[in-house]
């Protein structure tokens, strides 16, 4: 990525003197141009990202489709997750004729660490919003997954302004259950033991926080599992610790459109968060009719492909 800021005549020096200007760590103020080549497509791609004093942190992001009639759709990824393995959901989705945006998130992937971790869900939403206001042209539809879905949410109460729906789909608000941190804590405290034990071994910890997810399930040699494993500081650290720790009220979940959905086979204890959070939205859960699974985005993208449409103009319901 080559990051390019304007605080001269726009003549005055050659786009690799700006370049290492930047690299270089000058503070200035202006406007940053982010060009990068995303692995999706050959195009570049060009962001203006409004700085102050410093250069904002960048986000890896990509598009993909193009629907000039609908609202885009903007990908949130889980925990653990990055944009690769979005990739194919993105892309079914597109097919649809709808413009896809889909990003590592901070502290994921190929996006930087910069201030990270920060304030969790609320951090992320942000970036979200931030990058929304770059690269589309209307408020957008926006699909969390599971602790995406958290982001999404928050998303929605912070920036209802670039929100045309929020979707979060299972999303892990653990303080909204009654005994929710009590049970979050438990959760983590195997976790925080084997940091403790092991500092900074954070593969190692993620392994347990899987296990734990899982009720022993995750098997840490399995392909899906070393894949997580790539991002395992930002599991522990950012949605382990802290965005599934993201407190709701109804005035936050009524600030734009959301819609909480889920499977018919949901863990009981999403199913009771996604009724509690519905309920403060003064909405109904919605069941995504072919959802087999918590992480079908990732093994069956023509699920939501098929059953995400954009949404109405009113404040009647989603269409189905």
């Amino acid at each position: 990525m080559l990051a390019i800021t304007r605080p001269f005549h726009r003549n005055s020096l050659s786009c690799s003197q700006y370049g290492d200007l930047v690299q270089n760590g000058l503070r200035v103020v202006g406007t940053c141009l982010a060009v990068m080549r995303t692995a999706h497509t050959s195009r570049c791609v060009l962001v203006r990202i409004r700085i102050s004093w410093r250069i904002l942190m960048e986000l890896n992001y990509r598009t993909a489709g193009a629907g000039a009639e609908s609202e885009p759709v903007l990908l949130i990824h889980g925990g653990a997750e990055d944009a690769d393995l979005l990739t194919p959901q993105a892309e079914a989705i597109a097919a649809q004729s709808r413009r896809v945006i889909w990003y590592d998130r901070r502290g994921t992937g190929r996006s930087p660490r910069t201030d990270w971790p920060g304030s969790g869900a609320d951090q992320h939403a942000d970036d979200a919003a931030e990058l929304l206001q770059q690269v589309a042209d209307r408020p957008a539809q926006i699909l969390g997954f599971s602790s995406g879905g958290v982001i999404a949410l928050a998303l929605a109460a912070r920036h209802p302004e670039v929100v045309a729906e929020a979707v979060a789909w299972e999303p892990p608000v653990m303080t909204v259950l009654p005994d929710g941190l009590t049970m979050h804590e438990g959760i983590m405290a195997p976790v925080e033991a084997y940091l403790t034990e092991h500092p900074a071994d954070w593969e190692g910890a993620c392994v347990v926080l899987l296990a734990a997810l899982s009720d022993g399930a995750a098997d840490p040699e399995s392909p899906q599992v070393r894949r997580f494993l790539r991002n395992a500081e930002a599991m522990v650290r950012d949605d382990g610790q802290l965005i599934t720790r993201r407190e709701f009220t109804s005035h936050d979940l009524r600030a734009a459109r959301v819609t909480i959905a889920t499977s018919k086979a949901t863990a009981p204890f999403l199913a009771a968060i996604a009724q509690r959070l519905a309920t403060l939205a003064n909405t109904e859960v919605e069941h995504v009719p072919e959802a087999t699974d918590h992480e079908v985005y990732l093994t069956d993208p023509e699920v939501f492909a098929r059953w995400l449409r954009p949404p109405r103009r009113t404040q009647s319901g989603r269409t189905g």
